[in-house]
């Protein structure tokens, strides 16, 4: 019987491409107010970037429910295959518990679900690996045993464009976004242990890149079973100078970028650029 993957939209894997690898994406909900949205089936990236700029209210998120996920599960259940549910960090959303209560409903035991303690192109990362895995034959309890050991591995380094989202966010305070607006400045943030922290502060853009650089260290030592990931919100420019910098400083040949979406993009804004990848075991 089939091992199977289902993640969230939250790993920003499109519909289009769940489809065509054969991934189950569960949609988060995005609210503006009373108006609800599933992420990437009913807004995309772009229309939610446009309506964050233009919206008063600021978004938030609301994790699927048990019933979202039981068609999927039952589904696995009655062909007997063995579904791997990689989701959001447990501590940014309650989308792992909803599937728990899920699985109890289903009564299946090869349902496996693992907090991620990621988001975005990390929690892509990790889907990735688990079908990787899977293609060159491991078993499900080797894959799990392996993405469990993966998911403290992930770094991702992110620069902002604004502090504005933050503050939306609840993350800085007027007057910090203030001064740091007028001085020109952006966040570096990491998102750790499902936690989006600022590491450092830069002023324009290219001091911003240094400085992430500089903290990512001299050598990446990835897993070479995986390339060095980017991801960028709506406008890609920022992104395309952080590979440009990273890949010459890495020697970097095999890279892929993504766009990432609503649940990350409200708190670091439009025009955010990350790179990210899994540190060799």
């Amino acid at each position: 019987m089939a091992i199977r993957f289902l993640t969230d939209s939250t790993s920003d894997i499109l519909p289009e491409e769940a489809d065509q690898r054969g991934i189950i994406v569960v949609p988060l909900k995005v609210l503006f107010g009373e108006e609800s949205y599933r992420d990437n089936v009913d807004i995309t990236h772009p229309e939610f970037f446009d309506k964050l700029e233009k919206s008063k209210v600021f978004p938030t998120t609301s994790q699927p429910s048990p019933a979202d996920f039981l068609p999927y599960f039952e589904q696995a259940r009655d062909q007997g295959d063995t579904l791997i549910c990689l989701h959001i960090s447990a501590v940014l959303s309650g989308t792992m518990q909803s599937a728990q209560i899920a699985r109890e409903m289903c009564g299946y035991d090869k349902i496996y679900i693992i907090d991620s303690k990621e988001a975005i192109i990390g929690l892509r990362m990790l889907v990735d690996l688990g079908i990787y895995l899977r293609d060159h034959g491991s078993t499900a309890e080797e894959i799990i045993a392996d993405l469990e050991s993966a998911r403290d591995r992930v770094r991702l380094f992110a620069v902002l464009d604004t502090l504005e989202y933050l503050h939306k966010g609840g993350r800085l305070s007027t007057a910090v976004t203030v001064l740091g607006t007028l001085l020109k400045i952006k966040p570096l943030v990491t998102l750790k242990d499902g936690l989006l922290s600022v590491m450092g502060k830069g002023r324009g853009t290219k001091d911003c890149i240094r400085l992430l650089l500089e903290m990512a260290g001299d050598d990446l030592h990835q897993d070479t079973r995986l390339p060095v990931y980017y991801g960028f919100t709506r406008d890609p420019s920022l992104c395309h100078q952080l590979k440009a910098a990273t890949d010459k400083k890495y020697n970097l040949t095999d890279t892929n970028i993504y766009s990432v979406g609503a649940v990350i993009g409200a708190h670091v804004g439009p025009n955010a650029a990350v790179f990210g990848y899994i540190e060799a075991p």
